[in-house]
């Protein structure tokens, strides 16, 4: 409906003025519910005054014919539109109630992505600073789908690297796992990607103070790169061991992949050998110090030493290189690619995309969403002398905060606390777009009153008992006795006509932060409402359509909700 209504006074407005709009012209406004600042456009044109202009121009124009409107003003310059509450909340009420968990969704059949993210390298659980490409991944993931994208979420193994390797020859090797590592996260050692990281923190001792060590490691990665099935099995295993433990982490926070790819396929297949041996022959191929590889500067690439690195001088192959490959073989699945990406990984992705675009020539649309960083103090430590921050004592920190101001509040629902305390640490992290860094901070994350998942998901639970304390069946009311709105009222119907609108932005601009800010604004709104417009006292034809109003509200923060990979409570 958000469409259309904007769609129809776009139209009005160009057979009203011969210009030719589009919906991007219009504007939600603080002082209307539709803006159009093209009578700037036009005065500056004519040389007259940009009131007088929109004035001109409101009078050409038919109300009547504009769908959901009710009436027109000028304003300083401004055309503002004011929509006809009266007749268009039924409407819109009566589509939320069908349409369900479906509101808001686009149309199915959008082109394939092909979205990439998350890929931890697989030497011990999930750190606290890599969360948050996991769960942009995992929300935008849930976006694209519900706006009508054909959406294939793949996790990229590196199961062939330095780590995976001194791990793989540690345990060829019987070395002992790091003791002060068991001790330390004895609790969590039940979980594979514990101990596997107890095992690596032994491997990378060994690999710092034994040359001889180092040289084993270095031979294996050699025999591994040159297709050894022995080597390649070894590494894949001690990388499998490693990911079946993060997965548990994941599963905890309702994080699902498709598709996983091993590095080591890539490898044993041939298609790194393909790479490298393409890439030598191209006029931009240059030895350097450092090995083989291009110079990218004609590009704007620039890079110590002169070149991007393919191989190093004893003929391994560099990241790069098997990057290059990785992106091959998904741009043969077909479809746009999408990675999720920090923002120190900016020129690797652009060395990807140059290569990929200028070399082989590939006009797949390669998309990189970069993020910055998130801070959580006493948090800065060192994988490789064994201090870590898994993401799993965060949780059990957010549930246990969350336990406790459940108790401070004096509500004996305790089942909730995982749903509140997991929620709120994804709400914290989501709600800020992915360029700007983050302070993670547990007061502002578990603050009950402000911008936060626990006040959006107790709004929530608030429209449930409302709705359960009426005794209606909402799927039989009627929609007469909808006039004479309240403000409060119209604001919550503007914001549930808006939804749709939301999920495009979010999903066009790979912004699920707009999710975040658009239900923290609608569930702020209807706690206004709910204090100040009586609802289950309401006179009888009041009574009805708040409600239906209140479940209007409820599905759309359900569905916000869900979209950031958030539970929604029925009870808190």
């Amino acid at each position: 409906m958000h469409k259309k209504i904007v769609d129809s006074i776009v139209d009005s407005l160009n057979k009203a003025t011969g210009e030719k709009l589009d919906s991007l012209d219009i504007k939600d406004s603080r002082v209307s519910d539709f803006s159009s600042s093209i009578a700037f456009k036009l005065a500056g044109e004519g040389g007259v005054n940009p009131g007088e202009k929109a004035q001109e121009i409101a009078g050409k124009l038919d109300v009547d014919a504009i769908y959901g409107i009710g009436r027109i003003e000028v304003l300083n310059g401004y055309v503002n539109f004011f929509l006809d509450y009266e007749r268009l909340t039924p409407l819109l009420l009566d589509v939320i109630r069908k349409q369900g968990e479906s509101y808001g969704r686009g149309e199915d059949g959008k082109e394939r992505i092909i979205l990439e993210h998350t890929s931890i390298n697989p030497s011990g659980p999930v750190h606290v600073g890599r969360l948050r490409n996991s769960l942009i991944g995992d929300s935008l993931a849930r976006i694209l789908r519900f706006y009508g994208f054909d959406v294939e979420t793949h996790y990229y193994v590196n199961d062939v690297g330095k780590q995976v390797a001194m791990i793989a020859q540690a345990s060829f090797e019987d070395v002992e796992p790091e003791g002060e590592v068991l001790d330390r996260y004895r609790k969590y050692m039940g979980k594979k990607d514990f101990k596997v990281f107890a095992e690596y923190v032994s491997a990378n001792r060994l690999f710092e103070d034994d040359d001889g060590f180092k040289t084993r490691v270095q031979d294996l990665i050699k025999r591994a790169e040159s297709g050894d099935a022995e080597a390649l099995e070894a590494m894949k295993k001690k990388a499998g061991d490693c990911l079946e433990g993060q997965m548990v982490l994941f599963d905890r926070l309702g994080i699902g992949f498709d598709v996983f790819d091993y590095e080591s396929d890539l490898i044993r297949d041939g298609r790194v050998r393909e790479v490298v041996d393409f890439l030598k022959g191209v006029e931009y191929a240059k030895e350097s110090g450092a090995g083989l590889g291009l110079d990218l500067s004609g590009f704007g690439i620039e890079k110590r030493g002169g070149v991007s690195v393919l191989l190093r001088r004893d003929g391994t192959s560099v990241y790069l290189a098997r990057d290059v490959a990785y992106h091959l073989h998904k741009a043969g699945l077909g479809g746009r690619l999408v990675n999720v990406l920090g923002e120190d990984h900016k020129l690797e992705f652009r060395e990807v995309d140059t290569i990929l675009g200028e070399i082989y020539g590939i006009s797949k649309s390669l998309k990189a969403v970069h993020y910055s960083f998130v801070s959580f103090e006493g948090l800065e430590l060192s994988t490789r002398r064994g201090q870590t921050a898994p993401v799993d004592l965060l949780l059990d920190d957010a549930v246990g905060k969350a336990e406790h101001e459940i108790t401070v509040r004096g509500v004996a629902l305790r089942d909730v606390a995982p749903l509140i305390g997991v929620g709120a640490v994804k709400y914290h992290i989501l709600k800020a777009a992915p360029s700007k860094p983050i302070n993670f901070s547990w007061s502002e994350a578990l603050n009950f009153d402000g911008d936060s998942a626990p006040y959006i998901q107790y709004a929530h639970a608030r429209c449930c008992s409302i709705l359960e304390k009426s005794g209606l069946r909402l799927e039989d009311a009627g929609l007469d006795g909808l006039r004479g709105l309240d403000e409060l009222e119209e604001k919550l119907v503007f914001m549930l006509l808006c939804f749709p609108d939301v999920v495009e932005k979010a999903a066009v601009g790979y912004k699920p932060n707009l999710v975040s800010s658009f239900i923290y604004e609608l569930a702020s709104v209807f706690s206004r409402f709910y204090r100040e417009c009586p609802v289950l006292n309401a006179e009888d034809d009041i009574r009805l359509r708040r409600l239906l109003l209140v479940d209007a509200v409820r599905q759309v923060l359900c569905s916000g909700l869900f979209l950031l990979g958030i539970e929604a409570p029925v009870r808190m």
